[in-house]
């Protein structure tokens, strides 16, 4: 049986200055102005 891997790659946008939100180093972050978004843990 074949198993899949999900990469968790998604677009998202930075609600400060609309730039690419990406998930590096187990951490979301804004690559246009360094913005980290809040999440549900917060």
């Amino acid at each position: 049986m074949a198993t899949q891997q999900h990469t968790g790659s998604g677009a998202y946008r930075c609600r400060d200055c609309d730039g690419d939100v990406t998930f590096d180093d187990q951490a979301w972050q804004c690559v246009d102005c360094g913005q980290a978004p809040r999440h549900g843990a917060d």
